[in-house]
């Protein structure tokens, strides 16, 4: 009897408010941390005058250790049985991702103040990597990729999760921009100096340890016996445990999840040079990195289209959506090219570029459900923490691997020339430098304008053709991506509705 009120019970799930404000909450603090980590870069070349190259190598060495601890916590995440549930438990992980991200940035530089410069570098960049290794690879893997399958056992109905989903992109939206909004602002306030960055990671991190704890409250899972019965699957099999030996071997045999993984990594590195080169473009190409926050205010502009995104969805897929706003992605790197001085095509351009930003962030995780409900019909492998490390490992390798192509692009242009004009010199920033124009560039750059002109060029390229071939290969991979079409199919085969739910 029981059984069957919780089959019912799940059945007829309503549409979970609560639940979805501390997803909510908790993404948009996973999200800000991702953004605050993608600073190290900049933080470390600006406001500590590292070599762009010596900061590369140091998130080198942290995106080695996040290729091997995304799939041990995806195991982790799939043998974990409490009385919480299988994924809750490690929502706590994030308070000790923001604290670690705190001490990022919170470099004690007076220890190291009577070594060599080559030593004291050398001492920044180790204690950098140690606490970004510790941030990303350690604690902010625990949270993401037990928070994908938190969603998955905690809201079932297709319907309801992707309003929820919609919900959550929503408010990361709102959030995100404002700090997109005001990161180039406070970083142009404080002239990037190491306080203005402390500040901003304590202020978030004390956002992050909030959401925390109210996703946990607010987020109760259902139990294995609920969920299989929904499903249509055997509870005890869902409980056994699955070596990664076996899950990697039924990865090859799952082609959508391979694309979407492929697809995942590649937007990520355009994500991330959008922002992060950008405030490089606006700097140094621009000449005015106060612009950048008018031109990701911008943004604003597009968030009457997340009221449209559930219907958009269940009418033309998550895929096809997907696909079709990087298309249009793709016009906005060229209006970038084709006018590169002027803010009005660069806000255009800015506009289309972050278009596919709002449907991955909001309904993006549906396609990763979707792969591990076909992974189940194909191979017969039953795993959920795996899934999402195998798209999550993709995401961070390309964030930290985006540092290193910064870094190189940078360091194989001449930039380092330029932070070591303005640092040597006594310049307040690079705008004052600029202000000198090509007098200025010939008596303080080493190598004189042709470096300016080299940098500038490196900088643009990073910015918008890197973008510019991500995208289309995004799309051609996205042209033979048929998971909704074909999980339908494979539904009815195995005796459930279109929509996945048991029959009566």
């Amino acid at each position: 009897m029981s059984t069957q009120v919780q089959r019912l019970n799940i059945a007829d799930e309503k549409f979970p408010g609560k639940k979805a404000l501390g997803f909510s909450l908790v993404r948009l603090g996973n999200i800000l941390a991702g953004l605050m980590i993608g600073e190290i870069t900049y933080f470390a070349t600006n406001s500590l005058g590292l070599a762009a190259a010596a900061i590369s190598m140091g998130v080198a060495i942290k995106t080695a250790i996040d290729a091997v601890t995304d799939l041990i916590m995806g195991t982790i995440v799939d043998r974990t049985h409490t009385k919480f549930g299988k994924a809750r438990p490690y929502v706590f992980a994030g308070i000790l991702m923001w604290l670690s991200l705190v001490a990022c940035f919170a470099v004690p530089t007076s220890w190291f103040a009577g070594l060599s410069a080559e030593s004291r570098n050398m001492a920044l960049v180790v204690y950098i990597t140690i606490f970004s290794t510790l941030e990303s690879a350690v604690f902010s893997t625990m949270a993401a990729i037990a928070y994908e399958t938190h969603i998955k056992r905690a809201i079932v109905k297709e319907d309801n999760r992707i309003k929820a989903l919609t919900i959550i992109g929503v408010i990361y939206a709102i959030g995100s921009l404002v700090l997109q909004m005001g990161l180039p602002a406070i970083i142009s306030i404080f002239h990037g100096s190491q306080q203005g960055f402390i500040i901003m990671a304590v202020v978030t991190a004390v956002f992050g340890i909030f959401s925390c704890i109210a996703c946990f409250v607010l987020c109760p899972e259902y139990t294995e016996e609920e969920l299989a019965a929904f499903g249509g699957y055997d509870a005890k099999q869902a409980k056994e445990n699955v070596p990664i030996g076996t899950f990697l071997k039924s990865v090859l045999k799952n082609k959508y999840l391979v694309m979407y993984t492929i697809i995942n990594f590649l937007y990520m590195m355009i994500l991330m040079s959008s922002f992060t080169v950008g405030q490089y473009y606006f700097q140094y190409v621009f000449g005015n990195l106060a612009t950048f926050s008018i031109v990701m205010a911008m943004s604003a502009l597009m968030l009457p289209i997340y009221i449209f995104i559930p219907k958009i969805c269940k009418k033309f897929g998550v895929a096809t959506v997907i696909s079709g706003t990087m298309v249009i992605a793709c016009v906005g790197v060229v209006i970038r090219l084709l006018a590169p001085t002027l803010l009005p095509a660069q806000c255009i351009g800015y506009l289309c570029v972050s278009l596919p930003n709002i449907f991955v962030a909001c309904v993006g995780s549906q396609i990763n459900f979707e792969c591990m409900e076909y992974g189940r019909y194909k191979t017969g492998v039953i795993a959920e923490g795996m899934y999402s490390a195998f798209v999550s490992f993709a995401q961070k390798m390309s964030t930290s691997l985006s540092s290193v192509m910064v870094g190189v692009v940078l360091s194989t242009t001449g930039f380092d020339a330029l932070t070591k004009a303005v640092m040597e010199n006594g310049f307040k920033d690079w705008e004052e430098l600029a202000a000198l124009g090509d007098a200025g560039f010939n008596q303080y750059v080493a190598g004189g304008v042709e470096t300016v002109n080299g940098a500038m060029n490196g900088i643009s390229f990073a910015y918008n053709w890197i973008p510019l071939i991500f995208l289309v290969i995004s799309i051609i991979l996205f042209r033979f991506f048929h998971l909704e079409s074909d999980l339908k199919k494979l539904r009815v085969e195995n005796g459930l509705n279109e929509d996945g739910s048991a029959r009566e």
